[in-house]
């Protein structure tokens, strides 16, 4: 068995995909942990356009607390000019690092030629993970399907390509939502390792829909338990509005589950008529304007509302917070994750 090459002072980690270097930065900070370094105590991230040299010199030259190393990251390096005098703190740290220190830094591209890149490679590792090539991509997003647990064909996976383009972020957040939906829906069992077929039709479907939507039409899909419909929207919305959006289906979503919160439990006393439902929102509404509300939508509130326990309701409520928790102190692509299985979950019959 080979040993593990040796962590090195610094490191620079160069991709013009997110998610190469995004990867390359996780398999370093595991690296770590398997060395017995603490994360949590011992990590600090940098964001180079908001740094202050003062705050890059007291954490590069900070001890362990309890670990034997400490890691430093800083990142998009390239958005400064060479000429600024950040970029020049860190290469003259570069040239004499410091040995309980694990700099690593971040960027899309750096030019063999600055001084930055030639201090990392005299001190240190270069990482420069290219993207597969045009012809290679297909390919490479089959492999991208079997690690979310689902096979896919070369067919399917350019039909994701021609759908969501060629950036490899985007094509992982696209499969993690076809994945959690084939989750949710049961068809993969726990311990199971089995991968799990797609079709090219479910692919179009969840993914590919770019027309015009609203918001109120996916809390209404939500409500009718349609979780590749509702997936189908968010999508779209998201396409047309931007990550944004995400936030706002939040508080939709919560807002249409207290509705039928007061449906179901207008329906759990025996009053479960379009009048009585009519009545209680507007008694709910705030600064006692009521909701308009004609009695057809009442009627579609309550029928919704018996695919549903009073307490699913109240436990979907309680995800959502979570959901809106994590969007707000987590990297976007989590967020978007758990803003999508909260939604399959509650979604799935």
């Amino acid at each position: 068995m080979t040993s593990k090459a040796k962590l090195q002072p610094v490191n620079l980690i160069i991709s013009d995909q997110d998610l190469l270097r995004a990867e390359a930065l996780k398999r370093l900070r595991q690296r770590m942990t398997e060395e017995g370094v603490d994360l949590d105590l011992d990590s600090q991230v940098f964001d180079a356009e908001s740094m202050d040299i003062a705050g890059f010199t007291s954490a590069t030259g900070t001890l362990p607390f309890m670990s034997p190393l400490r890691l430093v990251v800083v990142q998009n390096i390239d958005k400064l000019k060479a000429s600024d005098e950040r970029v020049q703190a860190v290469v003259e740290y570069c040239l004499n690092p410091n040995p309980t220190t694990v700099l690593t830094l971040t960027a899309q591209r750096v030019a063999k030629t600055t001084k930055l890149y030639k201090a990392v490679a005299k001190s240190g590792l270069v990482i420069d993970r290219k993207a597969p090539a045009k012809k290679d991509l297909p390919g490479h997003v089959v492999l991208m399907f079997a690690q979310a647990g689902i096979q896919a064909s070369q067919m399917d996976s350019t039909t994701l390509i021609n759908l969501v383009g060629d950036d490899l972020a985007s094509l992982n957040s696209a499969i993690e939502q076809l994945a959690a939906f084939k989750d949710v829906a049961g068809r993969r069992k726990a311990g199971d390792d089995t991968l799990i077929s797609i079709s090219q039709l479910e692919i179009t479907n969840m993914i590919g829909d770019t027309s015009e939507v609203k918001a109120w039409e996916l809390t209404d899909a939500l409500a009718n338990r349609d979780g590749l419909k509702t997936l189908d929207i968010l999508n779209r919305l998201t396409r047309s509005e931007g990550d944004s959006i995400n936030f706002l289906v939040v508080f939709l979503a919560a807002t249409k589950i207290r509705e039928l919160l007061t449906a179901r439990a207008l329906i759990d006393r025996g009053d479960g008529t379009s009048s009585a439902l009519i009545e209680q929102l507007q008694n709910h509404s705030t600064k006692g304007k009521g909701r308009s509300l004609q009695p057809w939508l009442a009627d579609r509130i309550l029928r919704q509302a018996r695919q549903f326990s009073a307490e699913q309701l109240r436990e979907s409520l309680r995800e959502l917070a979570e959901v809106e928790y994590t969007m707000k102190t987590s990297p976007p692509q989590l967020g978007r994750l758990a803003l999508v299985r909260c939604l399959l979950e509650l979604s799935a019959t």
